[in-house]
């Protein structure tokens, strides 16, 4: 009766078969928690949940629903010795570290009960959790832990896809705690400083000020998702110690259980005006798979409405493909910058060719010649702007051992170059008259 409660509870917003998972805070002993828990129709409860203080995700499953309570099995790390494997690798025995039991209140909004300890004679915690929010699942959403997590992850990710506290309330709330909050920065008379995520300890920034006194909001709220994004891949790294998040016998040896290297990520601060904003991400994370991630990447935003800054409105030669290796193909480039999101942009021969042709020649030629630079010209283009509008072009989101060819390339005034610039470009930096820029 009480499973049905609770099933009724989460089902009660959504229209019929559709499937809501809640979002609940609370405590377990002395610690804060937040837990995630779905039901369909059937009312077979599964869900996660995260220690606010580590972050990582554990898996729950529902072992019982009879006599009045809830319980649920929490899952313990895979060990060689813990996962039982079958001859595909795969966990054929899950271990179980605990035993949640719940009890709901009549309304559903509260789950009271305790944490039990599944060694013999373990410790016993009491458990309170209340109701912070909710999201509907799709119909195609696997109803297990990994399930609810790919649900909210794939928003990171996928084309059109929102990704705001609305539809990830999971994992926005899980951002909820107290950050360390770096100096006051200064450039070109906007105002930013870094903080830092205690947990995943690399420093990302925050506006502060625009020089123009213009509203900081919808920035700020672009890089408050970037930073959760990269929390979560740390996040992600952390939770695949256990079976309902991916662990194996070809990943008990990994990474998996660790911050995966986010901790050592760089973000840099590049571009602060109050139309444009521009920032770099570099570093090399590993959890598992055939190869770490070494990246290199520049992101530029719009600032006044946090959206990606499509780079057709500053360069002629900036275009939309179909696929990441279609370039020359018919695309009606006025139609894609109506939906930017769904194409893939990159630099044109006119572009290419103009970096390639003056851009600064390394020392050692040897290194050159075994990058082939001017050929990642042509494929792995990539830009920044600087202070004193300039644009700073650079290799970037090079794979695998290739990443040591990374660097940057040619530094030059946008002023200088007028024959490269799209008309709209003075939209974003006003210093450029219209009489400096010439349409193609």
């Amino acid at each position: 009766m009480r499973l049905a409660i609770l099933a009724a509870a989460l089902l009660a917003t959504t229209p019929a078969f559709a499937v809501d998972a809640i979002v609940y805070k609370g405590t377990l002993g002395k610690l804060e928690i937040l837990a995630e828990l779905a039901s369909p129709s059937t009312g077979h409860l599964v869900g996660r949940y995260s220690y606010l203080n580590k972050g990582g995700d554990i898996p729950l499953d529902l072992m019982d629903g009879a006599n009045g309570a809830i319980k649920l099995a929490e899952e313990a790390p895979c060990t060689e010795t813990t996962c039982v494997q079958d001859e595909n690798g795969d966990v054929t025995d899950t271990p179980i570290g605990a035993i949640w039991t719940l009890t709901p209140s009549a309304d559903g909004k509260t789950l009271t009960g305790t944490w039990q300890d599944k060694a013999k004679g373990g410790k016993s915690f009491d458990v309170t959790l209340t109701q912070i929010g909710a999201r509907t699942l799709s119909d195609d959403t696997e109803i297990t832990p990994y399930g609810l997590y790919d649900s909210e992850q794939s928003l990171t990710y996928t084309s059109g896809a929102i990704f705001a506290p609305h539809t990830a309330p999971y994992m926005f709330a899980k951002m909820e705690v107290p950050y360390t909050t770096g100096p006051e920065q200064t450039l070109e008379g906007s105002t930013y400083r870094y903080v830092t995520d205690p947990r995943t300890k690399f420093a990302f920034p925050r506006i502060l000020s625009f020089s123009d006194g213009s509203s900081v909001e919808q920035a700020n709220q672009a890089l408050e998702r970037r930073h959760t994004t990269l929390n979560s891949f740390a996040f992600d790294c952390l939770s695949q110690v256990y079976a309902g998040f991916g662990a194996n016998e070809y990943t008990i040896n990994m990474e998996t259980g660790t911050l995966a290297g986010w901790d050592e990520e760089n973000v840099e601060i590049a571009y602060l005006s109050p139309t444009v904003l521009g920032w770099t991400e570099g570093g090399s994370t590993y959890c598992t798979g055939a190869y770490p991630d070494n990246h290199f990447s520049s992101i530029v935003l719009d600032a006044k409405t946090g959206e990606p800054l499509p780079l057709a409105y500053i360069f002629n030669d900036w275009i939309a493909t179909e696929s990441i290796d279609d370039y020359g193909s018919a695309v009606d480039q006025a139609a894609a910058l109506e939906a930017p999101e769904t194409y893939f942009w990159g630099a044109d021969k006119t572009l290419i060719d103009y970096v390639v042709a003056n851009r600064a020649k390394g020392e050692d030629a040897e290194f050159d010649e075994e990058c082939g630079i001017d050929d990642l010209i042509a494929t792995n283009l990539g830009l920044r702007f600087a202070p004193g509008d300039t644009v700073v072009f650079s290799l970037v989101d090079l794979p695998h051992v290739i990443f040591a060819c990374t660097e940057d390339l040619l530094t030059v005034k946008l002023a200088d170059i007028p024959e490269l610039l799209a008309p709209t470009a003075q939209d974003y930096f006003p210093a450029l008259g219209q009489s400096q820029i010439r349409s193609r």
